[in-house]
């Protein structure tokens, strides 16, 4: 049995939504959604043990509502979510889509940036942000090997083929990524690149360099790391 029925069955006994995703260990917005794709209807089903009663308390003026009244996630705003979390389109333009507006204006994008600072709407996308990752496997450790395996490239490429805009942009710009996503100072570190790259500029001058000093050049920056 799936989670999804699990959930139904706990759903259909009378169970909370809040209760119901701390058991599956996912959202609140995520039951709901179960809820409305599978058609759960407590009572429908033969056999389900009937919801358990509730003790209604009067709600003082000013107060906050009940975590489940006006919880879930409308058509509009689910597309608003999908399109930034798993597309990830600008939110002005998830926005335009979401609620079919044909032109791009500054209302527009200041309506774009406040649903996406609603609470709700913010968890939404932080979910499906980690479900897309779950699904593809990435990982920081991924991602930052990915983006050195370029650099180790593009520097191999500059030692042996001399300076291009190619591979130096390749290089320093996998170095801004790893830093940004590190979060450490990249002055040293891009410093030293540049420093490899005037050396490497210095050495394609001299187009008469052989096997030898291509060795030489290896080994040194082999030292340097």
């Amino acid at each position: 049995m799936s989670k999804q029925e699990q959930a139904e069955k706990d759903y259909l006994s009378g169970m909370k939504y809040k209760d119901i995703a701390e058991k599956y260990d996912v959202s609140i917005n995520t039951v709901k959604s179960w809820k409305k794709r599978y058609n759960w209807q407590r009572g429908s089903k033969k056999g389900a043990s009937p919801p358990e009663k509730r003790v209604h308390t009067k709600v003082k003026k000013g107060a906050h509502k009940k975590e489940d009244a006006n919880d879930e996630l409308n058509a509009k705003q689910e597309l608003f979510c999908q399109l930034v979390g798993a597309k990830r389109l600008p939110l002005y333009r998830a926005y335009m889509i979401a609620y079919q507006v044909a032109v791009d204006t500054n209302a527009v994008r200041v309506k774009a940036s406040r649903l996406r600072s609603n609470p709700k709407i913010d968890e939404r996308i932080v979910n499906i942000q980690r479900e897309v990752a779950a699904k593809h496997k990435w990982s920081l450790d991924t991602v930052v090997g990915e983006l050195t395996f370029v650099h180790d490239a593009a520097k191999a490429d500059i030692i042996m083929d001399g300076l291009r805009k190619a591979n130096s942009d390749a290089m320093l710009n996998s170095l801004d990524r790893i830093t940004s996503l590190l979060h450490i100072s990249d002055e040293g570190v891009k410093a030293k690149a540049e420093a490899e790259i005037a050396e490497a500029r210095a050495k394609s001058v001299d187009t008469s360099f052989n096997d030898e000093d291509r060795t030489i050049i290896l080994d040194d920056m082999e030292d340097d790391n």
